[in-house]
């Protein structure tokens, strides 16, 4: 198969990509969108760009549901959409869409981070927008002290989600939980999750190496830290991976990188990290984002994981809604 055929995308000379199709970007509803139907579970969700960096061009999308004002002391989550790093942006109507869903439901404030995309940008530019994002959420908060603070991300943004939990809990921030949905890793040699995916029908093998060859650093390989979760780890001490907080890592059992997961979930565990670990999810690699049935899952896992771990501060701010 045709890597770039099939994720619809042309490598320019000056080291561009041309993204053709793909989803469509929803602009910011500030006047709010309906969630949930016309029963007691309907919200009216708020969205709004902010900016993040503007020298590297980068924003925030901040969810705010109904009837919380600015948001009071509901819990801050602090998103990282997927793409492999190259596709998609926190706009894309299943991220977007998401987004908008979570913070209903939970109910939360939901920042979704617009990050760099590689090419362009080729790895670490997005750790580097993390980082600025982990800083607004810091100042941010600072405006509701108490203020749950978690950190979360899907596919490649659970990743960036993972490594700016570890800076952030190094800089003394505290947070209350890390979500890492289906965490997309690799490596040079194939797991057997990975040789048995040359033809999955979501994230085939060519089209997967594809995306890493364009968001490693030049002449990198897969073995690189920032995508081989074991070179990755070697790094990093367990007495630094203790610092984190609770854990919700999910997976899918036909998701390409599930085996690599799970040497995520073990490290984690033997550094005394609490991890929930979900990974025998039905379905394929990101089923949630086109799956109505799985989102639903998807965001009832999420908003569970979220309210039990904000604690009596989420509860005070719930019954204000």
């Amino acid at each position: 198969m045709d890597p770039y055929k099939y994720l619809n995308i042309r490598f320019n000379p000056d080291g561009s990509l041309t993204r053709n199709g793909g989803a469509r970007l929803l602009p910011p509803a500030p006047a709010g969108e309906p969630v949930g139907g016309d029963g007691p579970t309907r919200r009216i969700v708020h969205s709004s760009d902010a900016p993040l960096n503007d020298a590297n061009g980068t924003t925030v999308r901040l969810f705010v549901p109904s009837g919380a004002g600015d948001g009071g002391r509901l819990p801050l989550v602090l998103y990282f959409h997927g793409g492999g790093y190259v596709l998609f942006r926190a706009a894309s109507e299943p991220f977007h869409n998401t987004c908008t869903a979570l913070a209903a439901a939970t109910p939360a404030v939901v920042a979704s981070v617009d990050y760099r995309l590689a090419p362009e940008h080729r790895l670490p530019a997005a750790f580097e927008d993390a980082a600025d994002a982990v800083r607004w959420a810091r100042s941010y908060a600072a405006g509701s002290p108490g203020r749950p603070l978690f950190l979360m991300g899907s596919h490649a943004g659970a990743s960036i989600a993972f490594r700016a939990a570890l800076a952030a809990v190094d800089e003394g921030l505290q947070l209350r939980g890390l979500i890492l949905n289906q965490p997309h890793h690799g490596g040079v040699k194939r797991t057997a999750a990975e040789e048995s995916s040359v033809d999955d029908r979501v994230l085939p093998l060519p089209a997967n190496d594809l995306l890493w060859e364009l968001a490693l650093p030049l002449g990198a390989d897969r073995d690189h830290e920032y995508c081989n979760p074991e070179t990755m780890l070697a790094g990093v001490e367990a007495a630094r991976l203790r610092k984190l907080p609770p854990c919700l890592v999910l997976g899918r059992r036909k998701d390409p990188p599930r085996d690599r997961q799970r040497t995520l979930v073990e490290a984690l565990q033997k550094a005394g990290v609490t991890v929930e670990a979900q990974l025998d999810g039905a379905g394929y690699h990101a089923m949630e984002l086109f799956k109505q049935d799985r989102a639903a899952e998807f965001i009832a896992q999420v908003a569970d994981f979220v309210r039990r771990h904000a604690g009596d501060v989420h509860a005070t701010a719930r019954s204000r809604l």
